[in-house]
């Protein structure tokens, strides 16, 4: 599994990959794992972009990963995420992603 975070304040992020030992997921969606780190500098990539290739850490294969989820997600069986990978995408909060929310199955 691979855990992607776009937290670059995060204590746990080390070049958009996340080093957490596990990521718990609330029923809203928020990573409630994000550590807010004051002293991590953080840099604007999209000024750079274009002109220069960001640096990113190298993939992560978790086998094992640690991930529970509260959320109303197609990839939450049991309070454990079973998706092949996530993201943690930069908002006012940390956000997963990788939800796709679970629809009530309607019978015909």
């Amino acid at each position: 599994m691979d855990i992607n975070c776009r937290k670059l304040n995060c204590k746990h992020n080390k070049k958009c990959v996340c080093t957490a030992k596990g990521i718990n997921i609330d029923n809203e969606t928020t990573c409630k794992t994000y550590i807010l780190d004051s002293n991590k500098k953080v840099e604007d990539l999209s000024k750079i972009m274009f002109s220069k290739t960001p640096e990113y850490e190298n993939f992560r294969h978790i086998k094992d990963a640690n991930i529970e989820c509260n959320a109303h997600c197609i990839f939450n069986k049991k309070g454990k995420c079973l998706a092949n990978g996530i993201i943690i995408l930069d908002n006012k909060k940390a956000i997963c992603g990788t939800f796709i929310q679970k629809t009530k199955n309607k019978q015909m």
